[in-house]
C-alpha cells in the first residue's frame, strides 16, 4: 500500500468523515476471477478503480467516456458498456451532503 492510501485511510478512520471529504484511498479489495491477480501473477500488482453501477450518480458518465476511449481495441467493451450506461439510474436521487 502506498503512502497517501495509508494517509488517506488514516484520516477517514480517524476523522470518521463520509467519503465526501475524502480524496482517493484503498476502499475495496479486488481479486481477478482468473487468477492473474494472484502472487506471481501477470496483474498481482494492478491497482483498481471500482464504480458503483447502481447508486453513483456518476458513473452513466464514466462508463460512456470508457467506452468512447476503448472502443477502437475492444469495441465488444464498449458497446457493453453503453449498454449498461443506458440502464443506469441512480438509486440516490436526493442530493447528498
Amino acid at each position: 500500500m502506498s503512502e497517501w492510501e495509508r494517509a488517506a485511510i488514516a484520516s477517514h478512520e480517524d476523522s470518521m468523515m463520509s467519503d465526501h471529504h475524502v480524496g482517493l484511498y484503498n476502499k475495496y479489495r479486488i481479486e481477478r476471477t482468473d487468477g492473474f491477480s494472484a502472487l506471481g501473477g501477470k496483474h498481482a500488482d494492478c491497482e483498481y478503480f471500482v464504480l458503483d453501477l447502481i447508486h453513483d450518480k456518476h458513473v452513466k458518465v464514466a462508463l460512456l467516456a470508457y467506452a468512447d476511449s476503448c472502443e477502437s481495441e475492444y469495441p465488444l467493451l464498449a458497446r457493453d458498456l453503453r449498454a449498461r450506461a443506458i440502464l443506469a439510474s441512480p438509486l440516490i436521487t436526493e442530493k447528498q451532503p
